[in-house]
C-alpha cells in the first residue's frame, strides 16, 4: 500500500505513541514478518525502494510492505519514531545526524554517489569565481545540499558568507519555483530536481544550464575519486538485529535492483513517476546522469568518514563533532 502526504500524516498522529522498539515489522505467528514499512521520498533512491515493493522477491517473504512518501525531514524522523517505517532512504549526513541524536537506525548501504550541481540561466558560468557576488538558493538549511555547497565553494576560494547571497528554502520545489521566477541567480538541486526544474523552464520558454557538478569539484578539490557518498539506504537497529535473513534479502534485491534500472530505464522511469509524483519523462532523463552504485555501509565507511570530516570543517557541531561509532554501520 502507498500513503500520500494526507494519509501519512493520519498515520504518524494516530501512531506516534508507540516507541521505536516496535519497529520491527509485525511478526507472524511462526516467527517471521507480515508486515513492513519502507519510507521514500521524490529522490532517485526511491525507484530501488519501489523496486522492493513491486518486483523483488521480498513480495515471497512478506505479505503486506506499505510504502510512505516523505517530503521532508520532520516527516522522516516521525516516520522513524512511530515506529511505522522500518527501512528508509536517506541522505547519508542525515542518517548519521539521526544516530548521532540517539535515534537507533543504521546505515544498510550507500547507492547514490554524487548528483549535486548548480544550475543558472547564465550559460557561461562554469567556475565556482563566477558565483562570486551572486544569490544563490539552497534547500534545507543546514542539511547536505548546504554543508556540501560551503565546502566546495571554500575550497574554491570563496567565503560563502561574505562573496555569496545564501538564501535557504524549505526544498527542491520552493527552490525551482524562486529560480525560475527570477528570485536569485543560481539554485542548488540533486537529481530528478535538477531534470524538473530545466523541463519546467522550457515549458516557460526559459533555458537553465547545469553550471557546476557537485561531484567533479569534490575530486578536484581533495583528491579523491569523482564521486562522494551522498545518499543510501538505512532501517531500524531492532528490525535489523531481529531480522538478519530479511535484511540480507533487502540488501540482495537493493543491489539487484540497479541491474534492473540500468536494462529497464523506460520502466524503471515510469515505477519512479508512480512513487515520487515526477514526470516519467523527467525521471528518464535524470537517470542519464545519475551515479548509482550498490556499495554496503561498512564497505563505504572509509569514504563517508572522509565525507563527514569535510562537511564537520563547515561545521564543528555536526554529528556532536564526531564520527558515527561502528555501530551505525550494517555489516550485511
Amino acid at each position: 500500500m502507498t500513503y500520500n502526504r494526507r494519509q501519512f500524516f493520519q498515520l504518524m498522529t494516530a501512531s506516534l505513541g508507540l516507541s521505536i522498539a516496535a519497529g520491527c515489522g509485525r511478526p507472524t505467528t511462526n516467527g517471521g514478518l507480515s508486515s513492513l514499512g519502507i519510507g521514500g521520498s521524490p529522490i532517485l533512491l526511491t525507484i530501488p525502494l519501489a523496486y522492493l515493493v513491486e518486483h523483488s522477491r521480498l513480495r515471497d517473504a512478506i505479505a503486506d510492505i506499505d510504502f510512505f512518501a516523505i517530503r521532508n525531514h520532520d516527516q522522516m524522523k516521525a516516520l522513524l519514531a512511530s515506529g511505522q517505517g522500518q527501512i528508509t532512504a536517506n541522505p547519508t549526513l542525515l542518517a548519521a545526524g539521526l544516530y548521532q541524536q540517539d535515534i537507533p537506525i543504521k546505515l544498510l548501504n550507500v547507492m547514490v554517489w554524487g548528483n549535486i550541481y548548480v544550475l543558472s540561466a547564465d550559460g557561461g558560468l562554469s567556475q565556482w569565481e563566477d558565483l562570486r557576488g551572486k544569490s544563490v538558493l539552497i534547500p534545507f538549511k543546514g542539511g547536505m545540499p548546504e554543508m556540501i555547497f560551503r565546502f566546495l565553494s571554500i575550497q574554491s576560494g570563496l567565503e560563502p558568507d561574505q562573496d555569496l547571497t545564501i538564501q535557504s528554502t524549505q526544498d527542491f520545489q520552493s527552490t525551482a519555483q524562486l529560480l525560475l521566477t527570477g528570485a536569485a541567480d543560481v539554485g542548488v538541486f540533486s537529481e530528478p530536481h535538477a531534470s524538473n526544474v530545466v523541463a519546467k523552464a522550457q515549458q516557460q520558454d526559459l533555458e537553465l544550464f547545469y553550471n557546476l557538478d557537485f561531484k567533479e569539484t569534490w575530486s578536484q578539490v581533495t583528491g579523491q575519486s569523482a564521486r562522494f557518498p551522498q545518499a543510501g539506504i538505512s532501517a531500524l537497529s531492532n528490525f535489523v538485529d531481529n531480522n538478519p535473513d530479511v535484511v540480507t534479502l533487502i540488501q540482495t534485491e537493493l543491489r539487484d535492483s540497479l541491474d534492473w534500472i540500468q536494462q529497464n530505464p523506460t520502466d524503471a522511469a515510469e515505477l519512479g513517476a508512480k512513487y515520487m509524483d515526477t514526470p516519467a519523462s523527467v525521471i528518464a532523463q535524470s537517470l542519464k546522469t545519475n551515479q548509482f552504485e550498490y556499495v554496503p555501509a561498512m564497505e563505504a565507511r572509509p569514504e563517508l568518514e572522509v565525507f563527514y570530516q569535510a562537511l564537520m570543517q563547515v561545521n564543528p557541531k555536526l554529528l556532536k563533532g564526531q564520527l558515527p561509532d561502528v555501530e551505525f554501520y550494517a555489516e550485511s
